[in-house]
């Protein structure tokens, strides 16, 4: 037997989430300019990147075991092309951190760390990031209508266009 979510913390749990795909967002404007910011601003705000990233992932878990429960035949196209879409962003997300820590020029150095970066990992991570800022704007236009009727939500006075 499920109840209902009070109001209350219904809205609070989009409020967080919303505030939280905002963090998500601007910290990964942030890390898409490196750039701008320096290296090692890059690198560290990855550290900070990183578990903002799987907070998003484990408040959208209902989600994701909905979308992945039933079989496609169930699934209108909209809903299989996202979870696909979104299954692709995860492995490349994925893929350009782990390709970010092996060509690291800071954050394994100032811990002692030496690693040998080389041209592939270099390349990995400089084609998957400038891949990732499609998908990332794909993603958001996406879920835009959803972004759209939660910031009215929780700021019912501020309009959203």
């Amino acid at each position: 037997m499920t109840t209902a979510q009070p109001r209350a913390t219904k809205r609070a749990s989009i409020a967080t989430r919303v505030w939280l795909d905002i963090a998500l967002f601007v910290g990964y404007v942030a890390l898409s300019a490196p750039q701008t910011t320096g290296i090692p601003f890059h690198e560290y705000l990855t550290v900070v990147f990183i578990p903002i990233f799987i907070s998003h992932i484990v408040l959208d878990w209902a989600w994701i075991r909905r979308v992945f429960r039933r079989s496609d035949s169930t699934r209108s196209g909209e809903v299989r092309f996202n979870r696909a879409f979104d299954v692709v962003l995860f492995i490349g997300m994925v893929i350009v951190i782990y390709s970010g820590f092996m060509i690291s020029e800071s954050i394994f150095p100032d811990f002692g760390i030496s690693l040998a970066p080389t041209g592939f990992w270099q390349t990995i991570h400089d084609a998957g990031g400038n891949l990732l800022i499609l998908l990332v704007g794909i993603h958001v236009a996406m879920h835009w209508p959803w972004i759209k009727r939660n910031i009215g939500r929780i700021a019912p006075n501020r309009a959203v266009s």
